[in-house]
């Protein structure tokens, strides 16, 4: 098959998808300054926060009960060396998000005119700065919107490497090794690569290509891992959420519990060793149970927005009474819907493009690695933009291209999960008019997953 030629700075010429950047970047500045003014910061953007003002003054980092990756934290450090830590310092934070936010609309553009051509990136630009979950994101205190512009970049970029370059590939594995700083899960993907490389190029450019790109990589990485390995020993390398996780995963019962059981291991070793123990034994205890949790997570995974709703229910954005927070809740799920329509119509066509066909395999091996452990829609987040790549195409061929039964089957494949996210007890209960104060929702269930 001869695939379409794109030329790979056409956005940079192109007014529609410079106007829509523009236009995604206000709504998200917007968004963020709106939101500041009133933001009560809890649980992870409250640590990140603590953490890097602590990292700054004492010069030391520790990433709470969790070990986690340095990269966000590295963020706010450097953000708070620059401009201080007064009242509002962290406003600036969410206006660089906001930047790097509509900054990712430059791959997503370029994908899908790689893939349909500039009304398909068009349309791709318009779903992804448009999106109001993504738009959300950008005012909150998490490492989402930087991994999701790092990760796109890569994602974009790999497409157009050839062995015997260098800077290419040195620049594109130093972005991956900075996107495994904030958030590891990238690091499978370069496996991936790896192999689609080796049926491009053979096995001599494989590996002159795999050996520059991974030694860039490996030495963003290297200095974390020497600090992990000299504190901890090999049980941590990047990080334990993994354990951590994979001992949720497998436990039958109430999430909380694990939870109080992890805090309560004195250090970062001990629960690195413990949470894999149990987390394996739980599975071979009860197989049958892990995977049908797995299949529900998988399924939730890319089903209905909730996560963002959970902020509001939380109250992360101010006081919020239940018409004003079922505003927000339906916004977010009549937003997504379609999106996930139109990725489903632009599926198959997608599929015939090489390069994303290796995408589209990742975000495949990326469901059943989270699903297995512990999946929210906030792992989805660095995903959107490839959901907008397809539902660029999907839109685009709607017009010119002669559907087929596969088209078909795809959309009425995303019909269903839609309606199976929906039957979610959580969304019952928002959905059943039985709704008197947002404070029904039981705190606990909104932070540990309820399915």
């Amino acid at each position: 098959m001869t695939e379409r030629v794109a030329d790979a700075n056409a956005w940079r010429s192109d007014r529609v998808f410079l106007a829509l950047s523009f236009a995604g970047l206000a709504l998200r500045i917007a968004f963020a300054v709106w939101t500041d003014s009133f933001n009560r910061f809890l649980a992870d953007d409250l640590l990140y926060l603590q953490k890097a003002e602590e990292w700054r003054q004492t010069g030391v980092l520790e990433t709470g009960a969790l070990e986690r990756p340095p990269g966000y934290f590295g963020f706010l450090y450097l953000l708070s060396f620059l401009t201080g830590t007064g009242p509002t310092w962290h406003v600036f934070a969410k206006v660089i998000q906001a930047i790097a936010g509509a900054a990712a609309a430059v791959p997503v553009y370029a994908l899908g005119d790689r893939i349909a051509g500039r009304t398909a990136g068009r349309i791709a630009t318009g779903l992804y700065v448009f999106d109001p979950t993504m738009i959300a994101y950008c005012g909150m205190l998490w490492p989402e919107t930087l991994y999701t512009l790092l990760t796109m970049i890569v994602f974009w970029r790999t497409s157009l490497l050839e062995p015997g370059q260098i800077a290419r590939p040195v620049a594109l594995g130093v972005l991956t090794g900075l996107a495994m700083l904030l958030k590891p899960a990238i690091g499978a993907f370069t496996i991936l690569l790896a192999i689609s490389w080796l049926f491009r190029f053979g096995w001599s450019g494989a590996i002159r290509l795999s050996l520059v790109f991974a030694t860039a990589t490996a030495l963003v990485l290297a200095p974390w891992v020497v600090r992990n390995q000299l504190r901890y020993g090999p049980s941590v390398l990047l990080e334990n959420e993994g354990a951590y996780n994979l001992w949720m995963s497998s436990h039958p019962g109430e999430p909380r519990e694990v939870f109080d059981m992890w805090h309560r291991l004195p250090d970062p070793v001990a629960r690195a060793r413990v949470g894999t123990e149990r987390g394996w034994k739980g599975i071979v205890d009860d197989p049958a149970g892990w995977l049908r949790r797995s299949a529900v997570r998988g399924l939730n995974l890319w089903g209905l927005e909730w996560f963002i709703t959970r902020n509001l229910a939380l109250e992360a954005w101010g006081k919020i009474d239940v018409s004003a927070f079922l505003r927000w809740f339906w916004v977010l799920q009549l937003a997504y819907i379609p999106l996930l329509l139109a990725a489903a119509a632009g599926l198959r066509e997608s599929w015939r493009d090489r390069h994303m066909k290796l995408l589209l395999s990742w975000m495949l091996v990326f469901t059943g690695v989270v699903a297995g452990l512990v999946a929210t829609t906030r792992f989805r987040m660095p995903l959107h933009g490839l959901l907008a790549v397809l539902g660029g195409v999907g839109l685009t061929g709607l017009a010119g291209r002669r559907l087929r039964l596969a088209d078909g089957v795809a959309v009425a494949t995303a019909i269903v999960l839609l309606g199976l996210s929906f039957q979610r007890p959580l969304f019952q209960r928002i959905t059943s008019g039985e709704l008197r104060h947002v404070s029904q929702l039981d705190e606990s269930r909104w932070v540990f997953f309820w399915y």
